[in-house]
């Protein structure tokens, strides 16, 4: 790896970071794309890569939402036994299945609902009363079960942190708040991509590059290495921001965030 491609990976990674670390999603959702459209098309080895990068990015956010005592832990020990056991399932669909379309259209038009959701509830919440009305948190075993088995199948599949998946639904489905929603999530997709690396390295013999060359380990770990130091520093700046602007402005550019991934993955799923 030459300079300037160290360099480049190295600002991927703590934009990846500092988005992921700010909406608690792992980061992938954002380094793929980007190695995509300056390194060229090798979704398997990227995958491979921001899988590792997910550990980096949660590690360095956790530690600033364990200080604001936003995570809720008995609904996220709950749900890791959930988002494990569904990762190899998600890699093996992966790996098998010759057109995941629908899977990605699908995912797409959930995002819009949740970005026009989000706006909607922010546009008609007081800004002075914003928690008064809200319903009690949802800590129960099918919460954990549905939110799990998403995030999990949807890691494995997409080579992400399964954050993307888990915050939206946690908003609906548990009904917490946003500052809660994206801390248990970041805690969330640590135990999930460690287990996700195990299973996608494992695998990596059976996949190849779209020229048809294989896909080393050594390759991917490398590649992760030179994005993981601005993605550790990028997650723990975006999770500080977590807790220091306004919820209203966090939910919107969130909504916002929804809205763009919803287009892109859409626009993606035409052009292939």
């Amino acid at each position: 790896m030459d300079f300037s491609t160290l360099t480049l990976s190295i600002l991927i990674g703590a934009i990846g970071g500092f988005l992921g670390g700010l909406f608690g999603i792992g980061g992938g959702v954002v380094i793929i794309p980007l190695l995509t459209f300056t390194q060229g098309s090798n979704p398997h080895l990227y995958q491979a890569a921001s899988l590792v990068v997910s550990v980096v990015v949660s590690a360095g956010s956790i530690p600033r939402h364990i200080r604001a005592h936003a995570i809720r832990w008995t609904f996220a020990l709950r749900t890791i036994p959930f988002s494990i056991a569904t990762v190899g399932l998600g890699i093996t669909i992966g790996i098998y299945l010759p057109n995941p379309h629908w899977i990605e259209r699908i995912f797409a038009v959930f995002l819009i609902y949740v970005a026009i959701s989000e706006v909607s509830r922010r546009w008609r919440e007081k800004p002075a009363d914003s928690n008064s009305t809200r319903l009690p948190e949802n800590h129960s075993w099918g919460a954990a079960s549905i939110v799990g088995s998403a995030m999990g199948t949807l890691s494995g599949l997409l080579g992400i942190g399964g954050g993307l998946i888990a915050v939206p639904m946690m908003r609906f489905v548990n009904r917490f708040d946003i500052r809660t929603t994206i801390a248990t999530s970041a805690f969330l997709v640590l135990p999930t991509v460690l287990a996700g690396v195990i299973l996608k390295y494992s695998t990596l013999s059976s996949v190849t590059t779209p020229a048809g060359d294989p896909i080393t380990m050594s390759s991917a770990a490398w590649l992760a290495v030179a994005l993981a130091p601005g993605a550790f520093i990028g997650a723990f700046i975006g999770a500080s921001f977590v807790h220091k602007l306004p919820v209203r402005k966090i939910a919107l550019a969130f909504a916002l965030l929804c809205a763009i991934l919803a287009v892109r993955m859409y626009w993606i799923s035409l052009a292939k």
